[in-house]
């Protein structure tokens, strides 16, 4: 099967994500297998299981439960048609942000247009989030489009992590 056949549709590169986590996409593997990985941000292994699919292209999807204790905020979820052999010929990989390891009790995320004189410590008391500790969350959630915690601009779309 060509790696253009199999495709990863959920999570979305760069995606805040919650357990469980829902990996679906398009595609099939040998014995209609698909392996699913989740690793964290040093590329160890937090969750190794599969789904099922069809020996031809259809849709699959799998839930998978994450570990309570998420090490680190960024991660990937790697995604492969199993081959039959020891190791795929190629995983699709897809960095994604664990809400879980940013906030502790994450449940979602608010869409905020950056106005201008905001600053991320401003945004959370504004949105009377993170008591204490300032505007961390919002920048960890936002990693792939913040450098700087000090450097946002007007017109940029955070998402603001929350626990309702």
């Amino acid at each position: 099967m060509s790696r253009s056949s199999f495709r990863v549709d959920q999570p979305q590169p760069n995606d805040l994500v919650d357990s469980p986590l829902l990996v679906a996409g398009m595609g099939g593997g040998f014995e209609a297998t698909i392996d699913i990985r989740v690793l964290d941000g040093d590329g160890k292994v937090l969750v190794e299981t599969f789904t099922t699919a069809s020996n031809l292209i259809s849709a699959w999807q799998e839930t998978v439960n994450l570990p309570d204790d998420l090490p680190a905020p960024r991660g990937v979820v790697e995604v492969a048609p199993s081959t039959g052999k020891d190791e795929p010929e190629s995983r699709i990989s897809v960095p994604v942000f664990f809400g879980p390891a940013i906030i502790s009790d994450y449940r979602s995320y608010m869409l905020y247009v950056v106005q201008p004189g905001d600053t991320l410590s401003g945004i959370a008391a504004s949105e009377q989030l993170y008591a204490g500790s300032g505007g961390e969350p919002i920048f960890e959630a936002n990693r792939d489009i913040l450098a700087d915690p000090d450097l946002i601009h007007p017109g940029q779309v955070l998402r603001i992590p929350a626990n309702f």
